[in-house]
């Protein structure tokens, strides 16, 4: 069997096409932006960004976790009915519900004019209970070619319609119909890609089982938004607006690798963990650590380059926000690592327990926030948050995953070396730094010493746990998913972020 034939062959072409439809869409967002931003009034552009906000929102709500429970489940065909039934009926109540109730929302985001985008926005849930199982056939197949083509599709469809609209002086309402135009497209390549009808048929067992599944999801789903925005609203109303604006710049770039890295795991941790089902226990480890090698890689350098990066993007005015960098690095890293582990609990069908882990996090994150905010303002903030993903979230995965004491402690070695590697050769990279004058300099000195000592010290230690990692992949076939054996869709133990989530389906391009 050729590489490309294996599912570790397969896992590492999504990847390849994951990542490069996330780069595309981005760069997209970013030009289409840019065009907008000349087109549309500030004001035009504030009340999008409020509809786009609720649509969001709202959006969590949508899938009902009916797209991972397809991917993970064996008995794929048998489901796909009841799933595209609740697909329909939720998407098209959640529909009525927001474009009846855009007034009202608009009124509470403090954006009144922001009314007619939302009900028009809304029309976007219907549209993603229809494609719910296209979708989750191209990501249970690993299809992240297929899935880059219909957002291609999505994204210039949208960017055209809104132009067209923003030509004639209807920049508002054309941000929001070229958004519902773009997914009506992207939707219906989906289908052709698949080769698949809008099959409707109903099975009580099978749609308890769903729900049984996906409710937990669509919960956490919901929690992410304030697990998003905790941070912000406290040191909103802690530390002033200055604190916040160089707080959410950090926020952002701190992003920036882990969006990329974060983006592309997730399309294929849920789909590769569940074609594994029986060996998925078994591989958890060897796939962990080179994950979390090139995750602590990422966040390494973007801890060394903090200074660098800001200034010459932002401009020596943000020079603050370097500081804060340091440890939402860390936190990004986490988010990241998080997905991986919320992945392979998803596939086993334990979706309660990734939001149990979610709730602790909220419970941790709140008072720290709170005293970060108050003892050191933005940077305490940050740290707060580094503070409780390393001591919080991270071992409550590990109580949650209840293996024996071997494998907790090769889960926990399996993150350590990469972590310690990581933090030792961001720490000799700054003291290289503070040995030049220029800060700039010195900020582009730490990023090349960090790398360099980081690769030094691990390869030896990632590469024979990459080949496990293939290994793992690639082991003896599963049963062919059409069986009509019904996987057990509830948690077998009483049981993260909006990156803690199944892979979900475009919820839109346009910025």
């Amino acid at each position: 069997m050729t590489d490309e034939g294996t599912l570790s062959g397969k896992v590492g072409r999504a990847l390849r096409w994951s990542t490069t439809g996330t780069v595309v869409v981005r760069l997209g967002n970013l030009g289409l932006g840019i065009v907008i931003a000349r087109i549309v009034s500030p004001e035009e552009f504030g009340l999008y960004a409020i509809a786009l906000t609720v649509q969001s929102v709202v959006m969590a709500l949508a899938d009902l976790g009916l797209s991972a429970d397809l991917v993970r489940s064996p008995d794929f065909q048998r489901r796909t009915g009841p799933v595209a039934i609740l697909g329909l009926v939720t998407g098209g109540t959640l529909t009525v519900i927001t474009a009846l109730s855009a007034p009202a929302l608009a009124s509470a985001m403090g954006g009144p004019g922001a009314a007619g985008p939302i009900a028009i926005l809304a029309a976007t849930f219907l549209l993603a209970g229809i494609g719910v199982v296209p979708f989750a056939t191209l990501q249970r197949n690993l299809d992240q070619r297929g899935l880059f083509r219909s957002t291609a599709l999505d994204f210039g469809v949208g960017a055209v319609v809104t132009l067209a609209f923003a030509a004639f002086g209807y920049g508002l309402v054309g941000l929001a119909v070229g958004r519902v135009a773009g997914q009506a497209c992207g939707v219906a390549m989906q289908f052709w890609l698949t080769r698949t009808r809008l099959r409707l048929s109903w099975d009580r067992t099978v749609a308890r089982s769903v729900l049984a599944f996906g409710l937990p999801v669509a919960a956490a789903n919901l929690l992410s938004w304030v697990l998003l925005s905790v941070d912000r609203v406290v040191l909103g109303n802690t530390a002033g607006a200055v604190a916040l604006g160089f707080y959410v710049l950090a926020a952002n770039i701190s992003t920036w690798p882990m969006t990329l890295v974060g983006q592309a795991l997730r399309s294929v941790t849920l789909p590769a963990f569940s074609q594994v089902r029986e060996r998925a226990r078994a591989a958890l480890v060897p796939l962990l650590g080179p994950v979390w090698w090139a995750v602590a890689a990422a966040a390494a350098m973007l801890a060394a380059l903090a200074h660098p990066v800001v200034v010459l993007v932002y401009g020596s005015r943000w020079e603050p926000a370097a500081q804060i960098l340091v440890p939402l690095a860390v936190v990004g890293a986490v988010r990241v690592i998080a997905d991986v582990l919320a992945g392979y609990l998803y596939a086993l069908g334990r979706s309660r327990g990734v939001l149990v882990v979610q709730i602790v996090w909220l419970a941790a994150l709140v008072p720290a926030t709170v005293v970060g905010a108050r003892t050191g303002g933005s940077i305490g903030v940050a740290v707060a948050q580094a503070a409780v993903a390393v001591g919080v979230l991270v071992p409550a995965y590990l109580v949650l995953l209840r293996r024996s004491r071997d494998e907790v402690g090769a889960l926990a070695w399996a993150l350590t070396v990469p972590a310690v590697a990581a933090v030792a050769s961001v720490a000799a990279g700054m003291l290289a730094a503070d040995r030049v004058e220029n800060a700039l300099l010195g900020g582009l000195l730490a990023g090349g010493v960090t790398l360099v000592l980081y690769a030094a010290s691990t390869l030896a230690w990632v590469r024979p746990r990459w080949r496990a990692a293939r290994t793992a992949l690639d082991g003896p076939a599963e049963p062919d998913a059409g069986t009509d054996a019904e996987p057990e869709a509830t948690d077998q133990t009483p049981d993260l972020l909006p990156d803690a989530v199944p892979a979900a389906r475009p919820r839109g391009t346009t910025s």
